[in-house]
């Protein structure tokens, strides 16, 4: 019997996978894989405060590398750190970077939809951009699912019925817990 993880990778590719594609990419192209400056910035701060290792429950897990190269071009298709193109750009092969579009001209575009890692990148992101002004063992300090919810509602975004807020909250509610945040 299949175990999750090998339905996923055999429906989305795993790690070696990935970077096989990412590297057939750059041969053809001759351009480095570069993800922007800003974005691997992002990805270095959720390293450092340590969510990388909560689950989408906001429990201690194993982590995902922040500094790897899959993590980083999700987080780069997924938007984060740049402006370079919009979602819908990347899903008519109108993006201006050379990997990226060579990657959809080879028809394998599948290797930046595994969901699971989607929801991860987006709500690890998310969660780092909540926490960023608290520090270990602050107190009276708005609970969770508040802090969620302004973040949210500042971007117009739902907050009800929303996976990616649950994750998100999620998230945060496990980094305050894991930091002795005291709420009020």
């Amino acid at each position: 019997m299949k175990n999750i993880k090998d339905i996923i990778a055999e429906a989305y590719g795993d790690e070696t996978d990935f970077l096989k594609v990412i590297d057939d990419a750059v041969k053809e192209t001759g351009s480095k894989a570069k993800v922007p400056a800003k974005t691997v910035a992002l990805c270095k701060n959720v390293g450092k405060y340590k969510i990388n290792q909560l689950d989408l429950r906001g429990k201690k897990s194993g982590h995902r590398d922040v500094m790897g190269l899959r993590y980083q071009y999700y987080a780069y298709t997924l938007g984060w750190g740049h402006t370079k193109f919009t979602r819908h750009e990347l899903a008519t092969s109108k993006v201006k970077d050379p990997i990226i579009r060579k990657v959809y001209e080879m028809n394998k575009m599948s290797i930046f939809r595994d969901s699971t890692l989607q929801s991860h990148v987006q709500s690890d992101i998310e969660a780092y951009q909540i926490v960023a002004n608290l520090s270990k063992g602050d107190t009276d300090v708005e609970p969770a699912y508040y802090l969620t919810k302004e973040y949210y509602n500042s971007f117009g975004l739902r907050v009800n019925s929303n996976r990616s807020f649950d994750y998100t909250l999620a998230k945060v509610s496990g980094w305050m817990e894991m930091n002795n945040i005291e709420t009020l």
